[in-house]
C-alpha cells in the first residue's frame, strides 16, 4: 500500500459497519481471490532473499528431515522457495482458499514431499511441544492478530512448540502515523492494471481509517472496471484488510513475555536500525536452551 505524507484534517467519522463484521471481513477479503493476490505480490523479493538465508542458516544447525513451520503461508510465496532449496516446510494457514492455491502448485513430487499444509489458527498451533527447531511469520501474518492477547497467544504457541534453542523470525509493518491519519474518504495508490485470469482492464485505488483505541487500521481496497477509478458509484469490488499496528516497544515487551530473548530487531531486510523512514520491523528471538 501507498505510504501517504499529509495527515487528516477532516471531522471525526463513524463508520456504519460493526467492528466484529470489519475484522472479520478485515482477515478474510483479501485472500478470497487467490490469482488476484498472487498478481498483487509478485514483485515482492527482499523478504524472500531474507528468510532463505535466516532458514538456511538456522537449519544447517539441526536434523536435515525437520521442519520449519510457517505462519500465515498462504498461497506459498515463502514457502515454495524453502521447498526449492531443499527445506521442508509446515505451511500453516486459517484460510481454505489460499491452502488450496498452495497445494495445486505442487506439480513436483519432490515439492509435495517438502510441503505439508496445516488449516489452523496460529493462536493454537497443532503441534507438539518442542517439535520444530524454527518458526517464521512472514509478510505482516502477524497483523492479523488483533489484541495484545491474541499476539500473547501466539507468540507462546510458537515458543511452546520450538526446540530449545529455537528461532522464531518475522516480519511486520513499522506504524506511520503520518499515513494512518490521512483522510479516510481520498482514494490512493491509483494503479491500472489488467486482471490475471479476466483479463479485464481494471483500476485499484485504497484509503483507510484508523482506531486509535484497539490500534486496527481498516484499509478498503477498490477494484474498478476500467482505467480510471469512479469515487461517486459503487466499486466493482471492495475488500476489506485489517491490520493491527505493532509498535517497536510493545512487540518486545511481548516477546519477552512469552519467554524469549529478543536476537535482532531491525529496520528492514538489510539489517539497518528502526526508523520512521523505513516500511517494515524485522526481527528474530529464541527461545533459551541447547
Amino acid at each position: 500500500m501507498g505510504r501517504a505524507q499529509t495527515r487528516s484534517t477532516g471531522k471525526r467519522r463513524r463508520d456504519a459497519t460493526d467492528p466484529a463484521e470489519l475484522l472479520t471481513r478485515g482477515s478474510d477479503d483479501h485472500y478470497h481471490d487467490v490469482a488476484l493476490y498472487d498478481f498483487e505480490y509478485a514483485d515482492q523479493h527482499e523478504d524472500i532473499d531474507w528468510y532463505l538465508r535466516l532458514v538456511a542458516t538456522e537449519m544447517s544447525k539441526c536434523d536435515s528431515s525437520l521442519a520449519v513451520l510457517e505462519l500465515g503461508a498462504g498461497s506459498g510465496r515463502i514457502a515454495l522457495p524453502l521447498a526449492h532449496s531443499g527445506h521442508r516446510v509446515l505451511a500453516l494457514d486459517r484460510m481454505p482458499s489460499m491452502l488450496a492455491s498452495l497445494e495445486a502448485k505442487l506439480t513436483r513430487a519432490e515439492l509435495a514431499a517438502r510441503i505439508e499444509t496445516i488449516e489452523a489458527d496460529m493462536r493454537v498451533l497443532p503441534l507438539a511441544d518442542a517439535s520444530v527447531p524454527l518458526v517464521i511469520a512472514p509478510f505482516n501474518a502477524l497483523m492479523h492478530l488483533y489484541t495484545w492477547r491474541d499476539l500473547l497467544a501466539c507468540f507462546s504457541e510458537v515458543h511452546r512448540v520450538l526446540q530449545p534453542g529455537g528461532a522464531f523470525a518475522f516480519d511486520v509493518l513499522m506504524p506511520d502515523l503520518d499515513w494512518l491519519t490521512w483522510d479516510p474518504n481520498k482514494r490512493h495508490g491509483v494503479t491500472r492494471f489488467e486482471h490475471p485470469v479476466s483479463k479485464e482492464t481494471m483500476c485499484y485505488s485504497t484509503n483507510h481509517s484508523y482506531d486509535h483505541a484497539t490500534q486496527v487500521c481498516h484499509i478498503r481496497i477498490y477494484y474498478d472496471l476500467g482505467p480510471r477509478p469512479k469515487p461517486r458509484s459503487e466499486p466493482h469490488k471492495l475488500v476489506h484488510l485489517a491490520h493491527r499496528q505493532i509498535w517497536p516497544e510493545e512487540v518486545r515487551a511481548l516477546i519477552a513475555t512469552a519467554g524469549f530473548e529478543l536476537e535482532s530487531h531491525t529496520g528492514d531486510f538489510a539489517g539497518a536500525p528502526i526508523s520512521s523512514e523505513l516500511e517494515s520491523q524485522t526481527l528474530i528471538c529464541r527461545k533459551s536452551g541447547s
